[in-house]
């Protein structure tokens, strides 16, 4: 049973020279709510150990959904903080799931997203992952760099899992400059002495406006294999995206001018700080390009602190 929670946790996690991103200026703003939708699609296979008389047993569930990020305040650095309200309907092992729930969050200044508390385990996989890409695409050149290498250590068994990324692009979402960043990635632990033996490949797309530090979506998919002589194996294959649907500016109070006061000589206007960019009410990427991949493995990441 342990080694099938450890398969699971390893499969949701298919489902970031600093370029400068308005650190004068935050994008993110009190008021200001952005609307995510998500999708996950996860296939089990349970194969019992050669002695044992049970079946092979095959699970499917499925959820869709929306996550909305309300922003209630934004400390002087940059970092956001407010309410992660998740909303998903599906289905697991025949049976239909239901997932709602808020929890405070933090968003750093380059976009990734902290949970105070656990909300789903594929989705607290989904967006460990995430925040890990974030970090990396924030802090790398890509323009200088469009072909390079990542690796994340996991933490549920002694592996690396190495990345390899490529920019394919930059694209103007409905007003957002968004890199295309394609990832694929695998891991690999199978040491001569443990009866247990895991793989693990990750194939997809991160959408990341890197100018602004916006988090604009993600297409992932991994299938991951763990097999143990005593306990049988696993092979499980995920599919988490997130979507960016919406960004709604919270209504700002306009400035109120002082009154001149006769015979004083008006002070000169200071320098403006530069604009957050213009984000319209409704940002939609195009659509994921389709995922394909072979089997290997995954562990579990641990999220990322601030």
């Amino acid at each position: 049973m342990a080694h099938r929670v450890a398969a699971l946790a390893m499969c949701a996690l298919v489902a970031a020279v600093s370029v400068p991103s308005l650190a004068d200026a935050p994008h993110l703003l009190p008021g200001d709510t952005l609307t995510y939708d998500i999708t996950i699609q996860v296939n089990e296979r349970n194969t019992p150990p050669r002695a044992s008389t049970s079946r092979v047993r095959t699970d499917s569930s499925a959820g869709a959904g929306t996550a909305t990020l309300e922003i209630v305040g934004v400390d002087p650095d940059g970092t956001a903080s407010g309410n992660l309200s998740v909303e998903m309907l599906g289905f697991a092992a025949g049976q239909p799931i239901i997932v709602r729930k808020t929890v405070a969050v933090k968003v750093a200044p380059n976009g990734e997203i902290h949970p105070s508390s656990t909300i789903d385990p594929l989705i607290d996989q989904a967006l460990a992952l995430a925040d890990q890409s974030i970090r990396d695409i924030a802090g790398h050149d890509v323009h200088a760099q469009p072909s390079w290498q990542w690796r994340l250590p996991a933490a549920t068994y002694p592996m690396t899992i190495a990345f390899d990324r490529v920019l394919r692009g930059e694209q103007a979402y409905q007003g957002l400059p968004t890199l295309i960043v394609q990832t694929t990635g695998s891991g690999q632990y199978a040491a001569d002495a443990d009866p247990v033996q895991a793989s693990v490949s990750l194939a997809g797309t991160y959408y990341y406006d890197q100018r602004d530090g916006l988090f604009v979506g993600q297409a992932m998919r991994s299938d991951t294999t763990v097999a143990d002589d005593t306990a049988g194996s696993v092979d499980a294959s995920s599919l988490v995206t997130i979507v960016l649907r919406s960004f709604t500016r919270g209504q700002q109070p306009a400035a109120t001018p002082s009154p001149a006061t006769s015979g004083e000589t008006e002070p000169t206007p200071a320098p403006a700080t530069p604009a957050p960019t213009p984000v319209p009410n409704e940002v939609a990427p195009s659509p994921y390009p389709t995922v394909t991949l072979a089997p290997s493995p995954y562990p579990t990441v641990t999220p990322s602190q601030q």
